[in-house]
């Protein structure tokens, strides 16, 4: 039996109980547009759903290989997409949610784009139930200190150059902000391809939409105080009564241009950033980087001709 190729790129699949939402993942990524030997790894982070069984149930039948790594040593995305990096066996990887749902071209843009970028990103369209040709934009997911790692595209040398992500980040929110920031501070280009798309899930319910703004927010806080010379103008209790002058300019100005929600928003980041940064801050944990990793078990890798020394390589 000849050997199977090499892969091209490997995608990686950090989750967390998402039984609900795997499958329709896992369906986008096997219709890819795409004819390069490729590779997904799931990389479970603990879950105590059908996560797992699900994503087994599916390896005899997905187009490619289709890995499943036990990162459940430590809880955290930051764990799960790291041990994915290890893991990987391509120089181009990229980054989705389970939750999420990728555009039939996504794939092989960022393969593409992957050999004159270090990073690719790209829009977050409304996610609809019937996939939709031109849903509305969520947010094009690019600008100066910002990355939306559930639909990151990265060469594995830029990963290995900024040391991964970093696992002391656990409040949600904090990873995406803080690896961005070592992306700028280290002078990493990125572009944004449309073809680059996902279809994001939006939280249900008000209560989840208002508590994910707070811990973002705190989480902000966390991030210019890990990187101060970043965000020198986001230090103190100075910072925060900046902003409490220009609260109700600032109130107006969102209503008008996004109505109530919008407005609420700024309510909530202004109350968020006074909590994380009014009381004596506490000393933050040390970063815990790609080199600082452990060695995690690859699921059923016997089974499936994998040898588990190369999920530590």
């Amino acid at each position: 039996m000849s050997a199977e190729p090499a892969p091209r790129i490997s995608v990686i699949i950090p989750v967390f109980n998402g039984e609900p939402f795997l499958s329709e993942q896992l369906d986008a990524l096997a219709a890819q547009d795409f004819a390069e030997p490729w590779e997904l790894i799931v990389s479970d982070n603990g879950s105590t759903d059908g996560t797992r069984a699900l994503a087994m149930s599916r390896r005899g039948s997905f187009p490619v290989p289709l890995r499943i790594l036990d990162a459940s040593a430590e809880r955290g995305v930051n764990f799960a997409r790291n041990a994915g990096i290890l893991a990987a066996r391509a120089e181009k990887i990229a980054f989705c949610d389970a939750d999420d749902r990728v555009f039939p071209t996504w794939l092989r843009a960022a393969f593409e784009e992957l050999d004159t970028h270090e990073v690719v990103q790209g829009p977050l369209h409304v996610m609809r139930t019937a996939r939709d040709s031109n849903p509305p934009v969520l947010r094009h997911a690019i600008a100066e200190r910002t990355a939306a790692c559930g639909n990151l595209g990265i060469r594995r040398e830029t990963l290995d150059r900024l040391g991964g992500f970093d696992v002391s980040c656990v409040r949600y929110g904090v990873a995406d902000i803080e690896f961005a920031s070592r992306m700028w501070k280290a002078g990493v280009k990125d572009a944004l391809v449309p073809e680059f798309g996902i279809d994001y899930r939006l939280m249900e319910s008000s209560w989840g939409f208002l508590r994910k703004i707070w811990s973002s927010c705190i989480a902000e806080v966390e991030v210019w105080r890990r990187h101060p010379e970043a965000y020198p103008d986001k230090q103190g209790r100075g910072y925060v009564a900046r902003e409490a002058l220009l609260f109700v300019p600032h109130i107006v100005t969102a209503a008008r241009g996004g109505g109530l929600r919008r407005a609420v928003r700024v309510v909530i980041t202004l109350a968020a950033h006074a909590v994380a940064m009014l009381p004596p801050a506490s000393e933050l944990p040390a970063p815990r980087l790609l080199d600082s990793m452990p060695a995690v078990p690859e699921v059923g890798a016997d089974e499936a001709g994998v040898d588990d020394e190369r999920v530590a390589n």
